[in-house]
């Protein structure tokens, strides 16, 4: 009997690691380097990347990596000594290339993977491209053991390497002919105080053309990355002169000749930006929360947060109140936490955004009002002042209290007109004035009783329509 399940492990350990069941599970992709869509010339070398991840947290016996093997489509070729490398998590490990075939390029690691990590491994080598042309010439890559035994199947193709481009194991080829030059190019400085340049364009009709260039004197160029663009704003530009010329291209290695030379004068930049927008400010338990959505200005580099208390005409900036923009909070909005304990009275935040020359805009302004009774007091649910079309009950009435904050509306007669109840954190609630069925209620004196745990307090508030 325990022969039997000796030579049963035997063979289940040989299909894990011959047919393809293996627990090392592995998606990727291959790239042109620089490029986002997998489109190459014909009889051309180009640099390719290949994007794995590899999971090995449940990894068996006999499935320790030692090769990393790239099958490529009929026609492209490669040699040891276009092998660029190979990266860990972006940290180089030591490995070499053994090409047989002229198109199987074996990546044979020095130290063989045996972790139990998830990790990326980015192979980057130059390829000559075959000289017919392919819609969907497929890449195949394969993991390979200490006995060059393959670890499960082909890995599948998926986003590896988290940016928007290929996300596949196949490329096109497309005829090694560069597209027309780029016509009717112009280019116009800001009039209005921006240091921007307005650059404008022919399309190009070649449907192969996936782009254009801009070179900026010397420098590295700007790729416009939309093959239907006929526009294009450089923001922040240095004052001066500058030399401005355009290609169209198919890939980047296949580029159209450039345009003539345009040359603008730049001047300073002296137009504020536009504010930000949607300012909203509010308590917690963590202190007073400022958000705001982005300036739509392009050449704002940060915002800072402003204050004015009860009695200050003038707005101060806050300490650490300046925001750096990035990238991220764009999309999601910024926000800033003063953890001050602000006494009672009335107070002002602000936030204004400065663009690359330090012009400000103009602020976009909100008040906050903090008291230890309901405010304001009587309120007008008709007005379209939201300072008096809504009354707020501050948890600081009961001090040192704990627990769930709840606020309850009855009518004189004791009749339920509306219950609140308060999210985690939260230090206000506000009425608007409506009842549970969402009606605006009749004017008249109203009784709340406003609880905060096993504590609790009760008034009155006054509604004037």
């Amino acid at each position: 009997m325990k022969n039997i399940v000796i030579i049963f492990l035997f063979i289940l350990n040989l299909l894990i690691t011959t047919n393809g069941y293996g627990a090392v599970t592995s998606v990727g992709e291959i790239n042109v380097v620089g490029q986002t869509k997998g489109i190459v010339p014909a009889s051309s070398t180009v640099p390719l990347i290949v994007t794995l991840v590899i999971d090995r947290s449940l990894a068996e016996p006999g499935e320790e990596i030692k090769t990393i093997e790239i099958t490529m489509p009929s026609g492209f070729l490669t040699q040891p000594s276009y092998f660029k490398g190979i990266l860990r998590d972006r940290n180089p490990i030591v490995a070499r290339a053994v090409v047989s075939g002229g198109n199987v390029l074996r990546v044979e690691l020095a130290d063989v993977i045996n972790d139990f990590q998830n990790s990326i491994y980015e192979i980057t080598f130059d390829c000559q491209t075959p000289n017919t042309v392919t819609l969907e010439a497929t890449f195949r890559v394969r993991l390979r053991n200490l006995d060059d035994a393959p670890i499960g199947e082909f890995i599948r193709p998926q986003q590896a390497d988290g940016k928007l481009n290929n996300d596949d194991f196949t490329l096109q080829v497309i005829p090694n002919v560069p597209p027309d030059p780029v016509i009717d190019f112009t280019v116009e400085a800001d009039t209005t105080g921006e240091n921007d340049v307005t650059l404008r364009w022919q399309k190009s009709d070649d449907p192969d053309v996936n782009g254009y260039l801009i070179y900026r004197d010397k420098e590295d160029p700007i790729n416009v990355e939309d093959r239907s663009s006929t526009t294009f704003r450089d923001v922040d530009v240095l004052p001066g002169d500058h030399t401005y010329q355009i290609v169209a291209y198919k890939t980047l290695f296949l580029q159209s000749e450039r345009s003539a030379i345009q040359t603008v004068t730049v001047s300073e930049d002296t137009a504020a930006p536009e504010p930000p927008t949607m300012l909203s400010i509010n308590t917690s338990s963590d202190g007073v929360e400022i958000i705001w959505k982005p300036s739509v200005s392009r050449d704002v580099v940060k915002y800072q947060v402003q204050f004015s208390s009860s009695g200050t005409a003038a707005l101060e900036p806050l300490p650490d109140g300046e925001i750096d923009t990035k990238p991220e909070d764009e999309l999601t909005g910024y926000i800033f936490i003063d953890n001050r304990l602000l006494p009672e009275g009335s107070f002002t935040y602000a936030v204004i955004a400065i663009d690359e020359a330090d012009n400000p805009s103009a602020p976009i302004e909100k008040k906050l009002r903090i008291f230890d009774e309901p405010y304001p007091n009587p309120f007008t649910p008709l007005s379209s002042d939201e300072d008096f079309n809504q009354v707020v009950f501050p948890a600081r009435a009961l001090e040192d209290a704990s627990g769930e904050f709840t606020v309850i509306i009855y009518d004189i007669h004791g009749m339920l007109v509306k219950s609140l109840t308060a999210l985690p954190g939260e230090t206000k609630l506000v009425w608007d004035g409506r009842d549970e069925a969402g009606e605006i209620v009749e004017s008249g004196v109203y009784v709340y009783q406003l609880q905060i745990g096993e504590s609790f307090k009760t008034g009155t508030v006054i509604v004037a329509k």
